[in-house]
């Protein structure tokens, strides 16, 4: 963010607010991942009807379309700045987008008697609906190391979105189920439930983005970017090469660690997310307490996160808290893999809900560790290119999801999942069951020692290694002319 003295008083004010309220986006797109994103896969096998390995394809385009396009969107993102400004529309085009997306996704099969012909119609939607969130997600993630330029705030800033996130997913997540019991009940049908629950939540969503986008309109970050575009325009500046670009991207390890990190976190993660539908009908019995799970699962994150500013006293470096946080985490993981049987359901709630708060922990300095990432690249290469590399964040969701989709629809798909038979009490098989239940316990587990290990082993900053990076960025000393003796 550009020096603040050189700013009207009300900037500095109105950038403070936008910081204050960094919170918002999140809390709005809390309501997408809490009830779209969580209801997606039971929507199309059980409401839809739609075969369970087509409606993993379809869950997959999706996402792959996000994976695709949210980088090409970064790098836009960096390079272009419209004349009004450079972030705060495509938050409200983005948003808004996304959300009718998804209203008329969750609103289809209450309009028609047979919505397991809707596939080619669902597939298209898919592709617009993963445009519209591409746009919004990195938008919002490019902003975080602008928002927050110094570490302090960045902890901040990164306790404040996962609260808002994860806040806003433990809302959702006890709300959603009993909102759908509610509506299904008035309206008369699961169709017509699923699709007004849709209609409110999106509804809310929508109006979280647009507040802070209205906020974010009056800021320096988008002053000084008109400005920018203004003087490139009148100097004739040439820009960077692309190639140039995205070669220091890929040579970037602390960036490329991260990101890996993510893709195997987020794939155990959407495991236990997105399974738990199918979990707590069919395993627990009980899909009242699915809301009790959503409940607990996010808001013991929502905790961890805000321990994790203590936490870290603890060890006087964020990698090292972060490591710790993550080693706690595989233990309680393990426990609840070779207790399971031994569980009841509540108890199971529990365990899991404790693995989750050192997830929380986690959180706490995974996007300072991406921002750190940036900084590292600025260093060694000379130029900012916080979009496309704040992008992966959102990529590397977006590719964990893939992943566990695609793993989750196999397993199900080969133990014998179909919904279309599971009418008049006939239940699915010991198989199906097994297959669940490892979902939330076994591949978990091992996902979760292989996405800490990597980031113990390879992530190569730390608190002190990055605050002599930030150093040399300030002194100009960055691409030919950097210290790289810092990094041994």
């Amino acid at each position: 963010m550009a020096d603040q003295a050189t700013h009207s008083e009300k900037t500095i004010k109105r950038d403070k607010l936008t910081r204050d309220l960094y919170v918002l986006p999140n809390f709005g797109g809390a309501t997408f991942k809490g009830y779209f994103d969580g209801y997606l896969a039971m929507l199309l096998t059980d409401i839809y009807m739609i075969p369970l390995i087509l409606s993993g394809i379809l869950e997959m385009v999706k996402t792959l379309v996000e994976f695709a396009f949210g980088p090409i969107f970064g790098a836009f993102l960096d390079r272009v700045t419209l004349r009004k400004g450079k972030y705060w529309q495509w938050i409200i085009i983005g948003s808004i987008g996304a959300a009718i997306s998804y209203m008329i996704l969750f609103a289809l099969p209450a309009l028609t008697s047979a919505p397991e012909k809707l596939g080619f119609f669902v597939f298209v939607l898919s592709i617009i609906l993963a445009v519209f969130l591409s746009i919004v997600n990195v938008t919002v993630v490019s902003l975080y190391p602008r928002l927050a330029p110094d570490p302090k705030t960045r902890t901040n800033l990164a306790v404040a979105q996962k609260i808002g996130r994860d806040g806003g997913k433990t809302l959702w997540g006890y709300v959603a189920p009993a909102l759908l019991i509610l509506l299904t009940a008035k309206v008369g049908s699961e169709a017509g439930g699923w699709a007004t629950t849709g209609l409110i939540l999106g509804t809310f969503g929508i109006v979280c983005y647009l507040a802070f986008a209205l906020v974010l309109q009056g800021t320096s970050m988008e002053q000084d970017a008109i400005a920018a575009k203004t003087a490139a325009t009148s100097q004739r500046k040439p820009k960077v090469p692309l190639k140039v670009v995205v070669k220091g991207l890929l040579t970037n390890r602390a960036l490329l660690v991260m990101f890996l990190f993510m893709i195997i976190y987020k794939t155990f993660y959407f495991f236990q997310v997105m399974s738990a539908t199918y979990f707590f009908k069919y395993v627990a019995k009980d899909f009242a307490s699915l809301g009790i799970f959503m409940l607990a699962f996010n808001l013991s994150a929502v905790v961890g996160v805000i321990c994790g500013l203590f936490w870290v006293k603890i060890f006087k470096d964020s990698k090292k808290a972060f490591v710790a946080g993550g080693v706690i985490q595989i233990i309680i993981l393990l426990i609840a893999t070779l207790t399971f049987n031994n569980l009841t359901t509540g108890m199971f709630i529990a365990v899991i809900s404790c693995a989750s708060f050192f997830g929380g922990i986690l959180e706490t300095y995974i996007m300072p560790m991406f921002a750190a990432a940036a900084d590292y690249g600025a260093w060694k290469t000379g130029e900012r290119t916080d979009g496309l590399s704040m992008s992966l964040f959102s990529v590397s969701v977006r590719v964990g999801m893939t992943l566990s989709t695609f793993v989750r629809t196999a397993l199900l798909a080969t133990a014998g999942y179909n919904a279309a038979t599971y009418v008049n009490g006939v239940g699915p098989s010991q198989e199906v069951i097994r297959t669940l239940i490892n979902l939330q316990t076994v591949l978990p587990l091992v996902l979760a020692v292989v996405s800490i290990g990597l980031v113990a082993v390879l992530y190569p900053l730390n608190d002190k290694k990055l605050a002599r990076i930030k150093e040399e960025i300030e002194a100009d000393r960055v691409g030919e002319n950097a210290d790289m003796s810092i990094l041994n």
